[in-house]
């Protein structure tokens, strides 16, 4: 009898292997683990929950998400470290860190190359085929493109006019080459800083002007330390939802369309929530005080300028000659169908 039952077992213990090795290795469920240097409570870390719970409701449970948020991951090369290693699997990036996967994407926030909103939506939209391929072959997936808005200059005095903007002790993000080619072009001194240090630079006077959407100026309090806004956004920070290749081929094949269609939305979702917060900021701050400064004619054409050098410079150590065209192409498009309406 014992050996009879030690025959079954014998074939139950077979069985058993041979399910598991027939079953994919991504039956069971995911956990994606996701970090932003946004704090809670913000429209950022709002939206991603949105989305976390639609996945989870659309996967039946199957894939789940942990957000990380207020940078307790660490900045944007801690979270490329970590995702790289797989201790993270996903990220919200600004234009920094998406810059240090593929530099080119850096193009979309090229000084003055947009006029508006709808020109960034529609760039964005008929080049998302082409950056998600980028992406892909640097080994992450673009889940979608956000913004962080239009990037304002701030400062402790009135840059409004040529020498005093001369003068400036900007801020640059470290390791932002895009940032640093286009200030020092518009004739800026930087002081390189991360960016949990800008707050001391501007207490010690280190620094006495900084570039930032109304809305981030807010969220990290460096408003309260600037008196002047130069009225004229010079360019567009850019955004974007991120995973990595290697995390998101361990999804099954429908759970991977689940998140990539669900992330899309948000995405959309987000840049519109980002675009009505930056207004309510601007109007904060406003009523707190700050002084809103037009630049002056002769100003306006030199930047027109500076930018040129700019893209000059970015080519093609940054952004390739022919990416440049083809968004110019589709700006050109834009622009001559909004002239004949």
């Amino acid at each position: 009898m014992s050996t009879y039952w030690s025959f079954v077992k014998s074939i139950g213990t077979a069985l058993l292997v041979l399910v598991c090795l027939l079953l994919p290795a991504h039956a069971g469920p995911h956990n994606i683990k996701v970090a932003v240097i946004t704090p809670e409570g913000s429209t950022w870390v709002k939206v991603l929950r949105e989305m976390a719970a639609e996945v989870k409701n659309r996967s039946m449970g199957a894939v789940t998400f942990t957000i990380y948020a207020g940078g307790v991951s660490g900045d944007e090369v801690d979270v490329l470290r970590k995702m790289r290693v797989n201790r993270m699997h996903a990220a919200g990036l600004s234009g920094v860190g998406l810059g240090i996967i593929l530099p080119r994407v850096r193009i979309l926030e090229a000084p003055l190359l947009f006029h508006n909103d709808r020109e960034i939506d529609a760039v964005r939209e008929q080049m998302f085929d082409q950056f998600s391929a980028d992406f892909l072959n640097k080994g992450y997936v673009l889940l979608g493109f956000t913004e962080g808005g239009w990037v304002y200059l701030f400062a402790q005095h009135d840059i409004s006019q040529e020498a005093a903007f001369a003068s400036a002790k900007m801020w640059v993000w470290k390791g932002d080459r895009v940032a640093e080619t286009f200030l020092h072009n518009f004739g800026i001194r930087t002081t390189p800083l991360h960016i949990a240090e800008v707050n001391t630079g501007l207490e010690t006077h280190m620094i006495d002007a900084f570039y930032s959407p109304p809305l981030a100026a807010i969220a990290f309090q460096w408003h309260t330390r600037a008196r002047y806004v130069l009225d004229y956004p010079l360019a567009n920070a850019t955004a974007a939802l991120v995973m990595t290749k290697k995390a998101f081929n361990t999804l099954a094949a429908e759970h991977q369309a689940i998140v990539k269609e669900t992330a899309r939305k948000y995405c959309r979702k987000l840049v519109a929530l980002t675009r009505e917060d930056n207004q309510k900021a601007l109007q904060v701050m406003q009523a707190q005080g700050l002084t809103f400064v037009a630049p002056g004619a002769a100003q306006l054409k030199k930047f027109q300028s500076d930018a040129r050098k700019a893209y000059t410079q970015s080519i093609p150590d940054l952004y390739p000659q022919s990416l440049f065209d083809r968004i110019q192409g589709i700006l050109a498009t834009l622009r001559k169908t909004a002239s004949n309406q």
